[in-house]
């Protein structure tokens, strides 16, 4: 969208006569006939009028000047980004054939009073299978397998299910005829209490599904587990990862999920015996599919052409989403049959029979190609030009995106397409990534970086600043060159290693799988910035690495404060200054490879309103993936790919004696 003017003086020519009748009585009380026939009036508006002109002109310079220059840069305003999530259709009963929830269905969340609800349509073709089960193995050590397909279809024969006595690693392993990707599938298990020893509502066992060589063995969600860990007849409920593929274990091949027994946890109560099992029935009763915040409108007509270069129309709805494929302008030839136009970034490439057109998402613009005079006097054409009076129409696209986007967990529970025998649907987590277009001063941040990248990475500043350029979703970003130690290490000389954390909202707990950047931003990222690095350089994309922190302390009170007040003020200063997007000193996020110091941390307690004085902090650095935590001393170092991540806090308050 082209840059908006600012107005430096937004006063209008009417302000100004009334803000000099308002000082006629401070300064000339004799002066009581205020009217518009009066001399004295005529010339109040006659020096507002010359005013007026004056600063008509101001608001043309300097900043008008400075925009213009960004706008001949290229610097636009971005788009708006939708918020994504995972939505779950459940099917009234378990099919005998397939469903299918075709890509853009739409759920909303409910309406509120005049405010419609906020719709989401899927990303991509959900089919339910019903599961079929075709192979049954145990093994120990994942080489050798044994078969127990022929025991599981024997009615009233229990079996051991792993080891006599489990051993982390025992797994049961489950092979079915068809991909249950993204599936909420049921497993209805006749067990025996023999596992005994276990914590029912917490087993060390784990269920997970192959999602290929890269993604390897990926855990399955478990909804409910009414087994106990395999000691009692019930249903196990769980939603299976997106991307399984096939595999062969013992010469046979499938779509495998598998029951493994963990390394139990400090503390966490083991199987002294084996649980052992008689029969298994296997229904699906939904599935998973992203869906984004959008809602979708279909073969909008633009209008009908004049004939003349660079002519634009505006769509509907605003604003519009990143185009896919399938989305795009279609024009009408002589002929009365639709044609189709490629979108492009800008015109700079194209010939004079492209046919190519631009889009600003933000203002809904479609533009194409203009008629440039060039330095010989001729007369050049960027971009073919539909011909006079054929119609044009946007054959879909998607209007959404914004903050209003992210809507919380069990939300979007309005089935807006209707679909045979889907009873429900809903959001099991929250969704996010949800904002809104570019402002104006948040472009005006990006013109000399840009000015200064040139659009190439070369320096540490551009992978950086061309890492947030590559997607908003991007929070912040750093980049480190891999070095050799000269032990052997594999990573080729020149790589650039690029860390980036994603936006999340201020209200979004900060986790270590919510500061992860998902594959489809780390691969958005990377492909912008290999048609920008040099040659020769390796890159590799990435999620920091995190370093836990608990803070334990113990302050006193000022007087007449209140204790519960002045803990919780304690306990979120804490936390907000150890963010890792909006923490730190400068409250830009915590920085990349900086230390914490005890004395830092005492002094950022003690500042708290109602804190008189800290008696004693003491800092824990704790191993987010075991929970271990070991006392830290004066500082936490950490390395310069490293961040700190808020962990667990005890904060005690004494109220001070008088």
């Amino acid at each position: 969208m082209p840059l908006p003017d600012p107005q430096l003086d937004d006063r209008t020519f009417q302000d100004l006569v009334n803000e000099a009748k308002r000082l006629i009585p401070r300064y000339t009380p004799e002066w009581t006939d205020h009217n518009v026939s009066d001399p004295g009036v005529t010339l109040i508006e006659l020096f507002a009028w010359m005013t007026d002109l004056l600063l008509y002109r101001l608001n043309r310079v300097p900043e008008k000047n400075y925009i213009r220059f960004m706008d001949l840069l290229g610097v636009q305003l971005k788009e708006a980004i939708p918020a994504r999530t995972r939505v779950t259709f459940m099917l009234s009963a378990p099919q005998l054939g397939p469903i299918t929830i075709a890509r853009g269905t739409e759920v909303s969340t409910l309406r509120a009073g005049d405010r419609p609800g906020v719709s989401f349509t899927t990303d991509e073709d959900l089919v339910i299978w019903p599961p079929t089960l075709r192979h049954c193995l145990f093994s120990s050590d994942g080489q050798t397998y044994t078969d127990y397909l022929l025991r599981l279809e024997s009615d009233g024969e229990f079996f051991d299910a792993f080891q006599r006595i489990p051993l982390p690693g025992d797994a049961l392993y489950f092979g079915f005829a068809e991909n249950l990707s993204s599936h909420v599938v049921t497993l209805a298990l006749d067990c025996m209490l023999e596992g005994v020893g276990v914590d029912p509502k917490d087993p060390p066992l784990a269920w997970e599904a192959w999602c290929g060589d890269v993604r390897g063995w990926t855990r399955a969600r478990v909804e409910s587990d009414g087994t106990g860990g395999l000691n009692q007849p019930g249903i196990i409920r769980l939603h299976l990862p997106i991307g399984m593929e096939t595999l062969t274990l013992a010469r046979r091949t499938g779509h495998w999920l598998r029951l493994r027994v963990l390394q139990p946890r400090p503390r966490q109560p083991t199987y002294s015996a084996s649980p052992r099992v008689n029969t298994l029935r296997t229904n699906a009763l939904g599935g998973d599919a992203g869906a984004t915040h959008s809602m979708l409108v279909i073969s909008e007509v633009l209008g009908r052409s004049g004939g003349v270069p660079g002519e634009s129309f505006t769509l509907r709805q605003v604003p519009v989403l990143a185009r896919r494929p399938d989305e795009h302008i279609e024009v009408e030839d002589e002929d009365g049959h639709w044609v189709d136009w490629e979108e492009v970034a800008s015109f700079r490439d194209s010939g004079p029979d492209d046919r190519h057109y631009t889009i600003d998402g933000v203002s809904g613009t479609v533009a194409f190609g203009p008629m440039i005079r060039q330095q010989n006097g001729t007369e050049r054409p960027y971009g073919a030009t539909p011909h006079k009076g054929s119609a044009i129409r946007m054959i879909r696209y998607r209007k959404g995106g914004g903050v209003e986007g992210n809507v919380g967990a069990n939300t979007l529970t309005v089935l807006k397409t209707a679909i045979p025998y889907i009873a429900s649907v809903t959001n099991p987590e929250a969704a996010r990534g949800g904002l809104d277009p570019e402002s104006l001063d948040e472009a005006k941040f990006r013109g000399p970086e840009m000015l200064r990248s040139q659009d190439r990475a070369v320096t540490v500043e551009d992978y950086e600043f061309l890492a947030k350029e590559a997607s908003r979703r991007v929070a912040r970003a750093r980049c480190i060159q891999v070095r050799t130690d000269g032990s052997g290490s594999t990573v080729p000389p020149g790589t650039v290693e690029l860390l980036i954390v994603p936006v999340l909202p201020l209200d979004h707990p900060r986790t270590l799988q919510t500061l992860q950047p998902s594959p489809e931003l780390l691969d958005e990222v990377k492909r912008y910035l290999d048609e920008r690095r040099l040659l020769g350089t390796q890159l590799a994309v990435d999620g920091p690495a995190f370093v836990g922190v608990s803070v334990d302390a113990t302050v006193v009170a000022q007087l007449q404060a209140s204790v519960e007040e002045v803990r919780q003020a304690v306990h979120a200063r804490i936390i907000e200054y150890l963010d890792p997007l909006a923490g730190g000193p400068e409250g830009a996020g915590w920085p990349f490879g900086r230390d914490l110091y005890l004395s830092e941390m005492q002094s950022i307690v003690q500042s708290v309103p109602g804190v008189e004085f800290a008696q004693d902090v003491t800092l824990y650095q704790v191993d987010i993936q075991t929970g271990q935590s070991r006392a830290a001393g004066q500082k936490i170092t950490i390395a310069e790919d490293v961040l700190l991540l808020s962990y667990e806090h005890t904060v005690t308050v004494a109220p001070r004696l008088r």
